[in-house]
């Protein structure tokens, strides 16, 4: 395996960019079809409970003592019932990258590229995938570094442009429909990404620093918490709870209305270049932990072998995923959130009790030797 390492910066821009990821295009539209005009306080509920989360998995990682995920649940469980379990973990991490790629094709065949077959687009685009996970997880943290900054400042463009348009009366009135239509939904962004932060277990033990990084995750998911909040309110100023329900990806949308001084019009594609770069490193993200993981899993010294075998089995299962994004959007809806919280929360705090007793052991046993 590559002992390739990151800085808690590098550690924190991947957060912030796997966080804003596809959720920028796939969150705003379902949460205001049941929120309506107060989606934007569901995101805000999601990122309190999505940091109590990275609290979590920040103490796991201080008991996994500078293992991943899948050398901590083989230590504590041994090779036979670890493996048992890391199988249903590094299953949701490859299935998670298929439908993140999915959303590629779907966003690029629908706005951008109608007459581009879509598995021309997911080969094309796991391509460079599969070469930023090769070059592995030191160049990934440098690019992310080189393009964060790039990020921010066409946020900040975008949301400058859209300012002369903004109509507060979309927000009114504040909890319209009460607050369980708030809370209820609160569950689909906890879902897409918060709980599919549990990918970083893979990565973190890569990162320098050990008091520094934890503070970069919770940063890294609070700045990338505020960007989706962002986004979902200029999407209910806008276009209001209506509009944004209706389309697909209302965020693409939000960037068509952008016209300055009835000249500077059609700049849509920049903000579909700027998604389309979160989505990558998402991916490459995912595909590295996958990999990662699975050479780990199977005791191989290198994971770069896995990587085109593990892209060919994956584009497959995103095309057979699902069959249109209707589907796509009822199964986010409906089955996602259950099967993330037991990936993203019930596993991590299956392994994190046996993290604990299996310290509490070792303590006793040092204590032991240290009085014999």
């Amino acid at each position: 395996m590559d002992n390739q390492t990151i800085s808690p910066r590098q550690f924190m821009f991947l957060v912030i960019l796997f966080t804003i990821g596809s959720s920028i295009i796939i969150v705003p539209g379902p949460l205001a079809a049941q929120a309506k005009q107060d989606a934007w306080l569901s995101i805000t509920i999601s990122l309190l409970i999505g940091l109590t989360l990275i609290l979590f998995y920040n103490h796991m990682a201080k008991l996994m003592e500078g293992k991943t995920f899948v050398q901590a649940t083989i230590m504590v469980f041994g090779n036979w019932f670890g493996r048992f379990i890391l199988f249903f973990y590094l299953s949701f991490l490859f299935i998670l990258a298929a439908l993140v790629l999915r959303n590629i094709g779907d966003f690029m065949t629908t706005e951008i590229i109608p007459e581009t077959p879509l598995q021309f687009t997911h080969i094309l685009f796991l391509i460079v995938v599969i070469w930023g996970a090769y070059l592995g997880l030191e160049v990934m943290g440098r690019s992310a570094e080189m393009f964060m900054p790039w990020v921010f400042l066409l946020l900040l463009f975008f949301t400058i442009t859209l300012a002369p348009q903004i109509n507060v009366e979309n927000l009114q009135p504040f909890l319209g429909e009460g607050f369980m239509p708030v809370l209820s939904t609160s569950t689909f962004v906890i879902g897409t990404p918060l709980l599919e932060m549990v990918t970083f277990l893979m990565i973190f033990p890569y990162v320098k620093d050990a008091k520094t990084k934890r503070k970069a995750w919770v940063l890294g998911v609070f700045i990338g918490g505020m960007i989706l909040t962002l986004i979902t309110l200029l999407c209910l100023l806008v276009l209001g709870s209506d509009l944004t329900a209706l389309n697909t990806f209302p965020s693409y949308k939000l960037a068509q209305k952008i016209n300055i001084a009835g000249f500077l019009e059609g700049l849509e594609i920049v903000i579909g270049i700027i998604w389309m770069l979160t989505i990558f490193f998402k991916m490459v993200v995912l595909y590295y932990a996958v990999s990662v993981g699975v050479a780990q899993f199977l005791t191989m010294d290198d994971h770069r072998p896995l990587l085109l075998p593990l892209g060919m089995g994956m584009i497959v299962l995103s095309i057979i995923a699902y069959p249109d994004v209707a589907y796509f959007e009822t199964f986010v809806g409906d089955t996602w959130f259950p099967y993330a919280f037991t990936h993203g929360f019930i596993l991590p705090a299956f392994v994190w009790i046996g993290l604990i007793i299996k310290s509490k052991r070792d303590k006793k046993q040092k204590d032991l030797s240290s009085h014999s």
